[in-house]
């Protein structure tokens, strides 16, 4: 593949994590009622988006999928607090996943995926809290706190089931041509 079609397929990639980032953040999720939150599986295409394309084009994805998201579920005040968490979510992500694939070649799921998962994961409930402290009250901010660490968890399980599976397929050396 020559460097311009490489491209193409690499923004073609992000727009379409993007679109499941944003499906499975708005159309797949569980309600808590706290601070108009909710469980979802989006945050787990986050990390698997930074396990596959370059820095610049998941932090993108990860933040158009979430804002998406927002404005889909009819929470477009959140949208603009969502689109930098999770670009952080991405950036965190793939910079502590990056050593690990110097080290243990091309794969999605490794002990660092695992870890830079959960730190993620503390990214997002870090940055829910400072939106929320702003949207509400630090004190309504704190209350969602549980619901965030299990949304984090609840990110990481999936997103480890899909990377194992996709590892099996040989996913990122096909991926990467």
């Amino acid at each position: 593949m020559n460097k311009k079609d490489k491209k193409i397929y690499t923004l073609s990639m992000a727009a379409v994590f993007a679109a499941l980032t944003a499906v499975l953040t708005a159309f797949l999720k569980v309600g808590t009622g706290i601070n108009e939150g909710y469980i979802h599986f989006g945050d787990s295409i986050i990390y698997l988006a930074s396990s596959v394309l370059p820095l610049p084009f998941a932090m993108a994805s990860a933040a158009v999928g979430g804002a998406a998201a927002d404005i889909l579920a009819g929470a477009a005040v959140w949208a603009p607090f969502t689109a930098v968490i999770k670009a952080l979510n991405a950036l965190v992500f793939r910079l502590l996943i990056n050593k690990s694939r110097k080290a243990n070649g091309i794969k999605i799921f490794s002990a660092r995926s695992v870890v830079a998962s959960l730190i993620s994961g503390i990214v997002t409930v870090a940055g829910y809290f400072g939106a929320s402290s702003v949207l509400y009250s630090t004190e309504a901010a704190a209350v969602s706190i549980p619901f965030d660490l299990i949304q984090a968890a609840v990110s990481t399980a999936v997103f480890l089931i899909i990377g194992v599976s996709l590892d099996k397929t040989n996913f990122l050396n096909k991926y990467r041509g």
